[in-house]
Parts: structure tokens; C-alpha cells; sequence
């Protein structure tokens, strides 16, 4: 896609045409109509419980925690809010429309595992508009690439993968920069961040002698994920460069130990 076609297109979100028409309609120069814009948009998150960003929508899922070979009518629904439309979209569709397609499918399925629901084929198809042999096409092109798309169908019939998480972790300590990682399994800079955090928090749990028990406990992770992360520590060993590197040197991440009862656990 052109340059300029590809400016237009962020010109014509909704928030820009927000802040265009307060602009307009109150006489103010630009960077005030987006500072007015902010904290109305602040007001109304505070007062009427608007979290939703431009772009996302509230739909209802099927719980995760809803057992296999049950009819889809008889499972429990949960309401998340998916991303439907993002600025990463606009990368993604310079490679063309099945490129946009699969970007939005893989974080449609993780958006909506994060939030305890999984999606299905039906609902991936009805979301962006095609048929669910396509989704079929597509989740198989994806996996094919080592990329996670946890659907319904993938996690309780046919069996757990590795999480995305753990991808993504293990795609840093292979010396993946988090640029790299962001292009290759399509996730913000901001989360890649999180996941490692939450990564190295859980190998220096370990290091000072905790259970698994006690580091889902400190972390507040799953115990399937710190499964994960402890196996990919134990595959990395201590003398991988970034495990060296963050273990050694003090991150925001890993505060200083604080004595509980049963050990010393990070806050």
C-alpha cells in the first residue's frame, strides 16, 4: 500500500475525526481539541465505566472453563472486549488482506484467552466477515508458522499447546529483540515487556528456593505458565545472555525480596 494511502487511513479514525470536529466547532487549534478530547475521554471512563479503546467492542465468549463436547448453546458466555481494529492492522495489510486477516485472527483467539473465554471457528468468521473454511485455512497457515491461535477447538479437544507467552519468551532468549518479536507473533512492545517480566520474576523465585506452589502464589500466574517458564529456564541454563544479564543487574521487574511466611518472595 502507498505511503500517502496509508496516512489517510490514519487520519480517518474515529478519534481524529473527534478531535477535528470539537476543533471546528469550538474554535480551538488542534492540540487543544485533543487535550479536551483526553480528559472527556477520561471523564467518561472514570464516571460510566467506559474502558473500551477505539477500535475494540464487547462480545460474548465461550467460557474457557466450559468442558468439551458440550453444545455450544448449552455453554456459558462471558463478555470480553476483543480488538477488532488496531494501528498494528495497518502494517499487516500492506502484505495484503489475508495477511490482515490472520494478524487479527491470532489476536482475536489471544485477547479472549487472556479474558478467560475462547474463541471458536464460528465466532472468527462471523467477526471478520468470511467463512469458516477460510478461518480453517488460515489457523492452519498460522500454526504452521509456530504462531498460537488458541481457539476453543484447539485447547479442549485437540489438546494444549505452548502459550503464547512462553513463544514469546523463548523467542527472546534465543536473541529475538523485542522488535523482532513484535513483527514476527504480532504483539505490542508493551506486552513482550510484560511477559519477560513476568518471566524473570518466576527465575528468581526459583533461585531462592520456591515451589511452584509458592511462585503462582507470589505471582499470581497460572501453573501451567510457570511450568513453562520454569522449563524454558532450565533449557536456556543459567549462562544464557539474557538470563545472565537481567539476573545480575536490578530491573523494575524484580523488587528486592520481602519476608513472608513461608520463605522470601518477591512483592
Amino acid at each position: 500500500m502507498e505511503q500517502d494511502a496509508l496516512e489517510r487511513l490514519k487520519t480517518k479514525s474515529p478519534e481524529e475525526a473527534i478531535i477535528e470536529r470539537i476543533s471546528r466547532d469550538f474554535n480551538l487549534a488542534p492540540f487543544m481539541a485533543r487535550t479536551q478530547f483526553e480528559q472527556m475521554q477520561r471523564y467518561f471512563e472514570q464516571y460510566l465505566g467506559l474502558q473500551r479503546d477505539v477500535g475494540q467492542m464487547t462480545f460474548l465468549a465461550v467460557s474457557r472453563e466450559v468442558p468439551p463436547g458440550r453444545a455450544l448453546e448449552d455453554c456459558t458466555r462471558i463478555p470480553i472486549t476483543l480488538t477488532v481494529d488496531s494501528p498494528d492492522d495497518l502494517e499487516a495489510y500492506q502484505l495484503g488482506v489475508a495477511a490482515l486477516r490472520r494478524s487479527k485472527i491470532q489476536r482475536l483467539t489471544v485477547e479472549a484467552e487472556e479474558q478467560g473465554a475462547l474463541l471458536t471457528q464460528e465466532d472468527l468468521a462471523r467477526l471478520l466477515c468470511t467463512s469458516r473454511s477460510t478461518i480453517k485455512r488460515d489457523i492452519a497457515y498460522l500454526r504452521s508458522q509456530d504462531v498460537a491461535v488458541p481457539t476453543r477447538g484447539q485447547i479442549k479437544d485437540i489438546g494444549r499447546g505452548v502459550s503464547h507467552k512462553a513463544q514469546i519468551v523463548g523467542d527472546w532468549l534465543s536473541g529475538y529483540t523485542f522488535s523482532d518479536i513484535q513483527r514476527r507473533r504480532r504483539h505490542t512492545i508493551a506486552s513482550i515487556d510484560r511477559y519477560c517480566g513476568d518471566f524473570l520474576r518466576v527465575a528468581r523465585l526459583l533461585n531462592h528456593g520456591l515451589d511452584i506452589g509458592e511462585i503462582r502464589i507470589s505471582t499470581g500466574l497460572s501453573e501451567r505458565l510457570i511450568q513453562e517458564y520454569l522449563h524454558l529456564y532450565t533449557r536456556a541454563g543459567p549462562h544464557n545472555p539474557q538470563i545472565e544479564q537481567l539476573l545480575t543487574q536490578p530491573s523494575p521487574n524484580t523488587k528486592p525480596p520481602a519476608e513472608v511466611k513461608r520463605g522470601r518472595w518477591l512483592k
